[in-house]
């Protein structure tokens, strides 16, 4: 590299980022069907899906490693941050691949999710798929709105995850219910924080000032 990584190495970089995006989008959809459907074949396409991302992140994990390792550019804070947003999108597409695991009991066992709990297990579905819409529109472009919407969707979602799981938990020996069902409701809730805490990290890194 003749030149220091610099800002506009960076934006190139992100741009480059809306392949991986997009496939981790089709992941939550693929889920999201079979989930709806209640059919294994909707996650026959994970395991793809999952490789193409990880082919795309190796490469680019590995130029900004030869970047790094230039002399003079271990401390270059462009370059962290491109580690730390690569990092972060590879965790969301793992989560992404776990929650075929509870999808997969539900169909198999044939278990019956209470309204209640399908209902908002498909609004999280639906605000993961957009959020991610929008993280790969703040790759193209400096957009501090967007930015400050897209942390504050998170963490509403967060805290009406947290609240619905906590209520939930609080009622579950009172109800009826199919006890897998609860377990696979709090399993499915878990991931979905856990790929939010990452979406949120991912923006920050995005929009963070050098």
């Amino acid at each position: 590299m003749t030149t220091p990584p610099d800002k506009s190495y960076f934006l190139a970089k992100l741009a480059a980022l809306s392949p991986i995006i997009d496939n981790i989008r089709k992941m939550i959809a693929a889920l999201r069907r079979a989930f709806n459907r209640s059919d294994l074949t909707e996650l026959e396409v994970l395991p793809q899906l999952q490789e193409n991302i990880t082919l795309d992140l190796d490469e680019l994990f590995e130029e900004v490693e030869q970047a790094q390792a230039s002399q003079g550019q271990a401390d270059n804070v462009y370059l962290q941050r491109l580690l730390g947003i690569f990092g972060h999108l590879e965790h969301i597409a793992d989560e992404a691949k776990h929650l075929a695991d509870p999808i997969a009991r539900k169909i198999k066992g044939s278990i019956i999710i209470p309204d209640q709990d399908f209902f908002h297990m498909n609004d999280l579905f639906i605000h993961v798929f957009g959020l991610l819409r929008g993280l790969a529109d703040l790759c193209h472009a400096v957009n501090p709105p967007l930015r400050r919407y897209l942390l504050g969707e998170v963490e509403h979602i967060k805290a009406h995850c947290f609240q619905a799981a906590t209520a939930h938990e609080t009622t579950m020996t009172h109800s009826f219910g199919h006890p897998q069902a609860f377990a696979l409701y709090f399993e499915i809730m878990d991931r979905f924080k856990r790929i939010l805490d990452h979406l949120a990290a991912t923006v920050q890194l995005l929009s963070k000032k050098s």
